[in-house]
């Protein structure tokens, strides 16, 4: 098998430095697509129900391929009238509680009911590659599908890697930037 290192190792420094500026950019572009669809409909009375899907497809996108990302940052929205003042030993218990019974919990339901079995909500979009019945707009309604599969996925390992971060924490070990510092 042929595999193109130099492409590969291209390809990672840029991720690497572009976290979080894809979303970015798919935000932008959503934004536009949404201008462009306003200016279109009520300024040329002109509709096109491809770039609503579009704009459907890429709002999935970002909110699903994103929260994994917010959750890498603690970028989620939490009730922080109490988490504020909670010292750093019962934020972690807090937020080991939370994955063990929110987020481990809802990532597995997304994949185990959605992946069972052929005929499953997920399974069966992906297999018989599902179209829109619809004689216009996107017709390729299994990547969306595909969509919920990456983000369940995606956030039962961060939620995986968070509740080992917490953990440490209850455990006062040293985590992430703690380790280069204690150096």
């Amino acid at each position: 098998i042929y595999v193109h290192f130099p492409l590969i190792l291209v390809s990672l420094v840029i991720a690497f430095f572009n976290k979080s500026l894809g979303f970015t950019w798919l935000a932008f572009l959503v934004v536009l697509a949404e201008f462009q669809i306003v200016i279109s409909r009520f300024v040329f009375s002109y509709e096109q129900p491809f770039m609503g899907d579009l704009v459907r497809f890429w709002y999935a996108a970002l909110f699903l391929f994103a929260s994994a990302y917010t959750l890498v940052h603690d970028g989620h929205v939490r009730v922080d009238v109490f988490y504020s003042r909670f010292t750093k030993r019962r934020k972690a218990w807090t937020n080991t509680v939370g994955t063990l019974l929110l987020g481990l919990p809802i990532g597995g339901v997304i994949l185990i009911i959605g992946m069972w079995d052929k005929t499953s909500c997920i399974n069966s979009p992906l297999y018989s590659f599902e179209i829109s019945q619809s004689g216009y707009g996107l017709y390729v309604k299994y990547i969306m599908v595909g969509f919920l599969a990456v983000y369940a996925v995606s956030m039962v390992v961060q939620f995986s890697s968070y509740l080992l971060e917490k953990v440490a924490d209850l455990r006062q070990e040293p985590v992430g930037d703690q380790l280069t510092d204690n150096k």
